[in-house]
C-alpha cells in the first residue's frame, strides 16, 4: 500500500452495517459473521499499515470465532511475534471499523499514516487464516480486497 487511492472505491463494495457499532477488544472483533464483511475489509487495510508500521515485518490476521457459535465468526490482527495486537492499535481497529463513509475510510488511515510517521513506501506483508465456518469464504474475499 503506497498509497490510499483505491481504498474508497474497494471499500464500497463492503458497505458498513447502518446501525452496527464495532468494538476491537482483546479477542477482536466478534459478531454474527455476514455483519463483519465491512470490516474484515477494513482489518486488511489496517494490517498492511501495521505491517508498514514495523517496516515491512509480517502481520497475522485471524478470521475465526473459536468456540463461539457456528453463525458467529470474528477476526483478530497478530503482531510479528505472535503476540497480541499492541493496545494503541486496537483503538484503531474500532475507529476504521466504524467510519460511516468509504471517504472517511480513507480519512482514517491517511491520519493513522500521519500519527505514526509511517512509510508507506514500505511492502507490507501479511499472512492470514481461517476457519471452515460458513462465513469464511465472505469474509477471505474481504480480507483479500483490504490486503489488494
Amino acid at each position: 500500500m503506497t498509497s490510499f487511492g483505491n481504498v474508497a472505491e474497494y471499500s464500497a463494495k463492503h458497505p458498513k452495517p447502518a446501525g452496527v457499532t464495532f468494538a476491537y477488544g482483546t479477542a477482536g472483533f466478534r459478531t454474527i459473521g455476514e455483519t463483519l464483511e465491512s470490516t474484515v475489509f477494513r482489518v486488511g487495510l489496517l494490517a498492511s499499515l501495521r505491517s508498514q508500521s514495523k517496516q515491512g515485518k509480517v502481520i497475522g490476521v485471524m478470521i475465526t470465532a473459536s468456540h463461539n457459535h457456528e453463525r458467529d465468526n470474528g477476526v483478530k490482527l497478530v503482531d510479528p511475534m505472535g503476540e497480541m495486537l499492541q493496545q494503541s492499535w486496537e483503538g484503531y481497529c474500532s475507529e476504521i471499523a466504524n467510519a460511516e463513509s468509504n471517504e472517511q475510510v480513507v480519512q482514517v488511515l491517511a491520519s493513522i499514516a500521519q500519527a505514526e510517521s509511517i512509510d508507506l513506501s514500505i511492502t507490507p506483508r501479511v499472512v492470514y487464516a481461517r476457519d471452515t465456518r460458513p462465513s469464511g469464504p465472505l469474509l477471505q474475499a474481504a480480507l483479500e480486497d483490504g490486503l489488494a
